[in-house]
């Protein structure tokens, strides 16, 4: 039996010592904090939308650079698509629910068909979904939780850019043995 699962190749090649999982844990609390203290400064208080890029981003595609357009205009059609969800009832009445849902078929049909996939995709269901949730829509204020997902878009992909950099500099300064 082949034991060389990706998860054994990972701890062989990388392993995470508690110490080393602490010292990632600090740096977690430090970017964290640091985007809730953007927001707070800027007075904007839906910061969970610029979290669920990060989730996205960060959590399922692992940071990848040739997947971040995606990413980012997903997230943002999804929001779209949320506020949509709040806004058209309020404009059309009954018929604004009807227009929603089918817009939302459309959009289903889409992702089903593989079309559009740069705008219609995993991240934009992960922002409909959670800018839908009732609760939300009963207390959401989608003009914090639009800035909060470009105040995400600039914070978290420049620390990725710039740590990129870094390690790059760092790697190319360590000479081959």
């Amino acid at each position: 039996m082949n034991n060389n699962s990706t998860t054994d190749q990972t701890e062989t090649n990388n392993p995470m010592t508690p110490g080393k999982g602490l010292l990632v844990l600090l740096g977690i609390i430090i970017v964290v904090g640091g985007f809730i203290a953007l927001n707070t400064a800027l007075g904007v208080h839906e910061f969970w939308a610029g979290f669920l890029f990060l989730l996205y981003w960060a959590g399922i595609e692992q940071f990848a650079w040739d997947k971040l357009a995606a990413c980012v205009v997903g997230a943002i059609v999804g929001l779209l698509m949320a506020w949509l969800a709040f806004t058209l009832p309020g404009w059309l009445g009954d018929a604004g629910g009807l227009v929603f849902l089918t817009l939302i078929l459309a959009l289903i049909y889409c992702q089903v068909m593989g079309w559009l996939s740069v705008a219609i995709n995993l991240a934009t269901m992960l922002l409909l979904t959670a800018g839908t949730i009732p609760a939300v829509q009963e207390h959401v204020n989608f003009a914090d939780a639009f800035i909060s997902l470009g105040l995400a878009f600039i914070y978290f992909i420049g620390l990725v850019w710039v740590g990129t950099r870094v390690m790059a500099k760092k790697t190319a300064a360590v000479p081959s043995q």
